[in-house]
Order: C-alpha cells, then structure tokens, then sequence
C-alpha cells in the first residue's frame, strides 16, 4: 500500500517545481528586507528569520534547477508527435536564469557570519556547477524561439549577481582582506603615519558630514584589528588626539559610523556596488531585465499555462522591483553621504538626497544583559527541558532566557568617554615623564 495515494503525488508532481520557484523568491524578498535590519535591531525573531532564509535559499534554488532538469530528462524521454518538447517546458526553462539571479543573493547580505567568508572557494565551484546546470537546461531545451532568445538576456544579470556574490566573500575572508591592506615593500618610499584630523568636507549640505568623513578615515586605520594586524604608534597618537577635540555625542557617533563601514565589508556586497564597476552592473543587470519583461510582455503565450505564466511575470516584476528597493537602499547609505560629502556639487547632492530612503539607526543603541539573579534561582520555567538537554541545546537556550537587551542611556555614554579621556591623559603624563628622565 502506498503512503500517499497516485492523485496527491501527481499533484505534487505538478506543483513541485512552481512551489520551489515560489519559495526561493521568497526567501529573497526575506533576505532584502530584514538583511540589514539586524545591523539595528536586537530582536531576536528577526536573527532567526534571517538566519533560516540565508540557510535554505542555496538549497532550495539548487533542489529546483535540479527538478528543471529531471523534467527535460523525462521530456526528452517521451518526445511529443512533432519530435521536439512540449511547450510548458520551455517556460519552465526560462526560469533557471531566475534562479542563478537567486543564487547571487541580495546586496545588503552575503554572509550571515565571518565563517562563512571563508567558504567562498565552496561558493566558486558552486558557481561553476549550477552555470553549468542552468546552460545544460538551456541547450537542451533551445528551439531558436523568442522566449529561447530572452533566456540568453537573463543569463547575464543571473551570472553577474552569483559572480558578485563569490568575489565578494572572497574579499573579505581573512586571508585576502589581510593581504588587500599589505603593500607590497618599496625600499625607496618613506612610509609616513596616517594623521587624522577633523577633515573639512566640499559639502556641508549632508547630515553628519564631517563625523561620516572622520569615521572613513578611522576605518581605514583600525580594519587592520580584524586580520590580527599592528596599529602603528603614530595612528594611536593620532586617533587619541582627535577625539580629544570632540564631545561624547560626537565620538560615539563616530563609532557608530565607523563600524557601519566595517560591517557592510564583512557582511554585504558594499565593496563592489559602491563603485564605478558595480554601478555598471548594476545597470546592465537592470537594463536586461526590464528589456526581457518588455519583450515577453508582447510574445505569443497561448500554449502556456496560465499559472506559469503568472509566475513568471512574478519573477520578472519583482526581480525589477527589488532591483529598484536595492538601488534606493544604495542611494541611502553612509557610502554614498560619504562620496556626496567629499566630491559631490549642491545640484547632485539634491537630486539624491530627494530619492532617499528615511535614514535607519545603525545600532539597535542596546547592549545585552545577562540576569545571573533570576539565572541562579531558576525562577523561568524551562518548556520540554528533557528533550532540550537530550539535544544538547538546553545550555545554549538557557543563556538566552536570563539575557534582555537594555537601552544604553546617554550617562552611561558620557561616563565611559569620560574614563577613557582621563586613561588618555594619564597615559600621556606617564609617557611625558619617562621623556622627562631620558633627557
């Protein structure tokens, strides 16, 4: 006796294929919305949405260019009375470039943490493999039609997302990142300390212009602490005197900024859309795809099945629309305020500012408190505690049951800037007294 009758597994035969397409674009919308939120917000539903989007949106993408595949294989073993393939599979086709498109991922993540920058040779051979599944579909399933000609357009913005993806993770895995901040030696060059000051910026009409052009510099001088680099001592002198001439508000939006820029290296696409090259293709892969929904707004679709082709106006309308959220997202960010505070003349800096998004914080402002009272007192009630410790994951949910999160009043800011300027100071004293005795 079967476990499931012919007619449900037949239906799911049908639905197979549209239910995974429907899912990996999903799973992208989730990925663009919530990929930068967790850089603000502590909430912890939100990680875990995220963190099961980014797990399942590979898998579900590769699973269904598998299935793609096997139903050409099935086509081509049961050719029709013209001796060429059914009309639904050529349409089914079509969406493979969609899911290479779905492999490259959002830009606003790339990994979900630092380890996973260090798999991106496992991402390169991924990217070799499913090109290389995506154009067996597409070879086998070419007539020399108007949708066989459109699928070759989709190609190039599925290619450029899913290249994108693996340079970057590339980049900033540890090796590369250390070796991108490593010149190679000069014997003739005098290497000279990075001095920073409170910089003067062409545009003042940018909202924290000054603090945002201070926290690119900073960047540039501390990212070497995440690749186990030295800071020389004249970058510490440096950094230490300027943020004697700011307030506490002040410095702590520095830092604010500062690690904004960080974590979008890390984490995001930022090292590549923030350039002339991403600007580029970022166009091409726009221009492409409005270029496919134009065309395949006006071919002949009677032989496809009406559900098909609602998705794939789907994929086609919402892979424009998350283009143009990304493009606006990209226009918001401190990288851009940045480049408009630097170069950027009052006619430009208007016509950007008027397109941007509502500015997000860049921290949730809260930091992590841990209850050791309610902790040693047990006095949470643990829900299935057995079967928890029997997964060995009782300790792990244990610590996130006595942790909230607390805002970080602005006393408490002022008061550990306060401490450090005073532990600046005495540092200085001593180091001007051990002068003192060797002169």
């Amino acid at each position: 006796m079967d476990l499931f009758p012919p007619r449900l597994r037949n239906l799911w035969k049908d639905w197979e294929l549209r239910v995974l397409v429907l899912l990996s674009l999903m799973l992208q919308i989730v990925l663009i919305i919530f990929g930068n939120r967790r850089k603000y917000t502590s909430k912890i539903w939100i990680r875990i949405v995220l963190w099961c989007a980014y797990l399942m949106v590979d898998w579900v993408t590769i699973v269904a260019l598998g299935v793609i595949s096997n139903e050409l294989g099935d086509v081509l073993g049961s050719i029709g009375k013209d001796g060429s393939p059914n009309d639904g599979i050529h349409l089914t086709a079509f969406w493979a470039p969609f899911l290479l498109l779905h492999l490259g991922g959002p830009n606003t993540i790339t990994a979900y943490s630092l380890e996973d920058n260090e798999l991106w040779l496992r991402h390169l051979l991924g990217l070799g493999v499913q090109t290389g599944v995506a154009l067996h579909i597409f070879l086998i399933a070419w007539t020399g039609s108007q949708l066989s000609i459109l699928s070759i357009l989709m190609f190039f913005p599925g290619m450029i997302k899913y290249g994108e993806r693996t340079w970057v993770l590339r980049s900033a895995s540890n090796e590369q990142f250390r070796e991108s901040m490593l010149a190679p030696p000069d014997p003739d060059e005098v290497i000279e300390a990075q001095v920073v000051n409170l910089p003067s910026v062409e545009n003042n009409s940018i909202r924290d212009a000054t603090e945002l052009v201070t926290a690119y510099d900073l960047f540039n001088i501390f990212k070497c602490f995440f690749v186990d680099l030295i800071l020389g001592f004249d970058d510490r002198d440096n950094s230490q005197s300027l943020f004697k001439e700011i307030s506490w508000d002040k410095a702590f939006k520095v830092i604010e900024m500062e690690l904004g820029f960080m974590y979008n290296v890390l984490y995001t696409k930022a090292t590549v859309i923030h350039s002339p090259r991403g600007w580029c293709l970022r166009l091409i892969g726009f221009s492409f795809t409005s270029i496919v929904l134009a065309l395949f707004s006006v071919i002949h679709k009677l032989e496809y099945s009406n559900i098909d082709l609602v998705l794939t106006f789907l994929l086609l309308s919402i892979a424009i629309l998350l283009e143009v959220y990304a493009f606006l997202l990209l226009l918001s960010s401190d990288w851009t305020d940045l480049w408009l505070s630097k170069r950027a003349t009052s006619s430009i800096c208007r016509a950007i500012t008027c397109v941007q998004l509502p500015k997000q914080p860049r921290w949730s402002n809260s930091m992590s408190q841990f209850n050791l009272l309610s902790f040693s007192l047990k006095d949470k009630h643990e829900v299935f505690y057995g079967i928890q410790k029997r997964l060995r994951i009782d300790k792990f949910l244990e610590k996130h049951q006595y942790t909230t999160c607390e805002k970080v009043p602005d006393e408490l800011k002022e008061l550990i800037f306060d401490h450090l300027k005073k532990k600046f100071e005495l540092l200085e004293e001593k180091l001007n007294d051990a002068n003192d005795i060797r002169t």
